[in-house]
């Protein structure tokens, strides 16, 4: 829908540069525009919903899909905006004819040229300043998504966190108490700030179907942005249909259908066919398997080696100069992993600096099926800072198939299957890399948030404690209902790995 959304608004901006459309026509334009711009809000706003827990995956992002995102809002705005300050001489038609052009807002009819004009300049001139405030503050993503598509050094840069991690480790302490049993627990975990990266800009549509899913409950999540978005798709439709009806039209304006109605139309509801295809497609694979949540923990890696390095342009006699520590220093990768799944989602690992034998034993949770693959890639960040060539190597597994059968005298329910792959070689180039390799630990369990290694370097601490409490209850008499829930979170400073 981004790219119906897209090809819409530069016919627009077009024709109405040629003054071949009047300015009725582009108010019209302007509604109808909203129902692409909001389908394609609303299936940005489901990929880029954020996967719960603080180690979560994160889904990735396209270049050209954050490119086309921003040039379509760009071009929106601009497009409202020509209409409006133009609106007096815009178009094909004589000045009577913009005069006589009534603007239906809520079912309210303005006159183009007076009040409804002033309304538009005014929201459309607020939302003007908000997209230019978004752009100015995400400037960096958008400066990379184009180096990207013209670059595979670009494209290896969208990897890297927009801003260096925290040096922080983060206690979490979670106190729960159910008030009609009784019951009591505890847990504590240690986990690092996610790091930021680079993300799909949010445009206005976008950012509203954001701030809607606030609820909690199953049915919400699942239907409130659907509610939301047919409300604003229906809104649009009507307030099409009331410019069109309210306005006097011409009498020799031909009303029958023809090539130029056709063709917009099915350009504008393409993407359905293309969506009912990949629907065609999963089923006609064969019966569908139900997703599980996996825990997965990237170790370690070893005998890790940079792509490039500063040496390699220097004679022999140089490099002999050089002391062990330096040579050493300047050969060991600053490694780090992306682990993604089925090239939806993805999660990246904070980097080690200066090893051929980083040790992450970071943890998360992803959700797969039976077909999902997930595939380890490990690059080198001083490459990518150097704009060199930083691929390290990678390999795949297929999570069901490693897994061991649970205990059969489990529970089917509650049975846990765990495994530790100890050494998986790297592959590169369509070979395996002599010497490289990593370890991953992959479980079914998963009632307990992800945890670092209670080894963690603290350097001081605690910088910084914050407490957050929920509670909720009901009493009837005597008897309570409802649970409490208290997390403390105490924040340290880590010393460098």
């Amino acid at each position: 829908m981004t790219s119906t959304a897209l090809s819409l608004i530069i016919s627009s901006i077009i024709t109405s540069v040629q003054k071949e459309i009047s300015l009725l026509d582009a108010i019209v334009v302007v509604y109808v525009l909203l129902l692409p711009v909001l389908a394609s809000a609303f299936g940005l706003s489901e990929i880029m919903s954020p996967s719960s827990g603080k180690n979560a995956m994160r889904p990735v992002h396209s270049p050209l899909l954050i490119v086309a995102n921003w040039t379509r809002s760009a071009f929106t705005y601009s497009f409202a905006l020509y209409v409006w300050i133009s609106a007096p001489t815009f178009g094909s038609g004589p000045p009577e004819c913009n005069a006589a052009t009534r603007l239906i807002f809520f079912g309210a009819s303005l006159p183009a040229l007076g009040s409804g004009r002033w309304l538009n300049l005014a929201i459309w001139g607020i939302l003007t300043l908000l997209f230019l405030w978004r752009a100015i503050k995400g400037w960096s993503t958008i400066f990379v998504a184009f180096r990207a598509l013209f670059s595979t050094a670009g494209m290896e840069t969208l990897l890297k966190p927009k801003h260096p991690p925290k040096n922080e480790v983060h206690r979490e302490m979670v106190y729960r108490k159910d008030f009609r049993t009784g019951q009591e627990s505890r847990s504590n975990r240690l986990f690092r700030p996610r790091q930021i990266f680079h993300e799909l800009l949010l445009g206005m549509a976008s950012q509203i179907l954001s701030w809607a899913p606030s609820g909690t409950g199953r049915w919400y999540r699942s239907y409130g942005k659907a509610i939301l978005i047919t409300l604003l798709a229906a809104w649009a439709i009507i307030m099409t249909e009331l410019e069109l009806l309210l306005n006097k039209l011409e009498s020799n304006v031909n009303g029958e259908w023809g090539f130029g109605q056709i063709l917009p139309l099915v350009l504008t509801i393409s993407p359905l066919f293309s969506l009912y295809e990949y629907l065609l497609s999963r089923h006609s694979s064969g019966r569908k398997s139900k997703s599980r949540m996996l825990r997965f923990s990237i170790r370690n890696a070893r005998g890790l080696q940079r792509p490039e390095t500063e040496l390699d342009s220097y004679p022999p006699e140089y490099i002999a100069l050089l002391k062990d520590e330096q040579l050493e220093r300047i050969r060991s990768p600053s490694a780090f992993a992306v682990i993604t799944v089925g090239d939806r989602e993805m999660y990246t690992t904070f980097e080690i600096d200066n090893a051929h034998d980083p040790d992450w034993e970071e943890s998360f949770d992803m959700k797969v099926d039976d077909l999902s693959v997930v595939v380890i890639r490990v690059f080198d960040m001083k490459c990518i800072d150097m704009g060199w060539p930083s691929f390290i190597g990678l390999t795949t597994i297929h999570p069901f198939t490693v897994l061991p059968h649970p205990d059969s005298t489990s529970a089917k329910d509650s049975a846990v299957s765990e495994v530790d792959l100890d050494a998986i070689p790297l592959v590169k180039e369509d070979l395996t890399v002599p010497n490289m390799s990593v370890s991953v630990s992959i479980s079914t369990d998963t009632r307990e948030p992800p945890s670092l290694p209670t080894t963690v370097p603290f350097l001081s601490g605690p910088q910084e404690t914050r407490v957050e409490r929920r509670v909720t209850l009901v009493k009837f008499g005597k008897r309570k209902v409802g649970r409490k829930k208290e997390t403390t979170t105490t924040v340290y400073k880590m010393a460098e790995f």
